[in-house]
């Protein structure tokens, strides 16, 4: 039987959205700056989803 890859935890993906913060902060170009915060934020989503997936497995709900 094949194992499943752990999905990234929350401290994962919220270092992908400081990381993207401090590269769209060095850019001078406003629509691509502009862009990569609204990437950064789909990451913090994405950290957000991982505490709530680790609270419900820690529930026994998962």
């Amino acid at each position: 039987m094949k194992q499943k890859k752990p999905l990234p935890d929350a401290k994962h993906w919220r270092g992908r959205a400081e990381a993207t913060r401090v590269k769209a902060e060095s850019l001078k170009d406003n629509p691509s700056r502009h862009r990569l915060l609204k990437v950064a934020k789909e990451y913090d989503k994405l950290a957000r989803l991982a505490e709530k997936r680790q609270r419900n497995e820690v529930d026994g709900q998962f």
